[in-house]
């Protein structure tokens, strides 16, 4: 099997499943991985043993000689696809900064070349003692973000 091949193959799967791939490739060490989720909700383990029997099949006997992993991107695994970005609009999200600083908000804009991140803060009154919440946003190029992975509250 061939990197083409496989590409064809999984998209098909997940066509049908109205998901979309994080990672897929084949490693000149016989090992294909495939991270994928859903466009909405959670991929189950069901739907990617699915995936799993699609290549399975595709390979015939020579599936032995393969290692094969299928499975859903993780927690904690940074975006890397724009489907990514779009399914998680309205969820709380870490970007990691280039230079260092951190961000924390809720993702409420994604355009293909920047976040905007929204958020409440307790700040100073402008006249007068004590505090009020304020709602705060910023806007982060995409260029200058080192990873945006998401925030979970435990």
């Amino acid at each position: 099997m061939d990197n083409a091949t496989l590409t064809t193959l999984v998209q098909e799967q997940l066509d049908q499943l109205d998901a979309f791939a994080v990672e897929l490739n084949l490693g000149s060490d016989m090992h294909i991985k495939v991270h994928a989720d859903l466009n909405e909700g959670r991929i189950s383990v069901a739907q990617l043993r699915q995936i799993t029997r699609a290549i399975k099949g595709e390979l015939g006997d020579d599936f032995e000689d393969y290692s094969i992993e299928v499975s859903s991107p993780g927690m904690f695994t940074p975006f890397v696809v724009e489907a990514q970005y779009k399914k998680n609009i309205g969820q709380s999200v870490v970007a990691t900064m280039l230079d260092g600083n951190e961000h924390k908000g809720k993702l409420t804009v994604y355009d293909g070349e920047s976040v905007t991140l929204t958020w409440r803060e307790r700040v100073p009154k402008p006249v007068g003692k004590g505090k009020v919440t304020t709602d705060m946003s910023v806007t982060l190029t995409l260029t200058d973000i080192k990873q945006l992975i998401l925030d979970f509250k435990f």
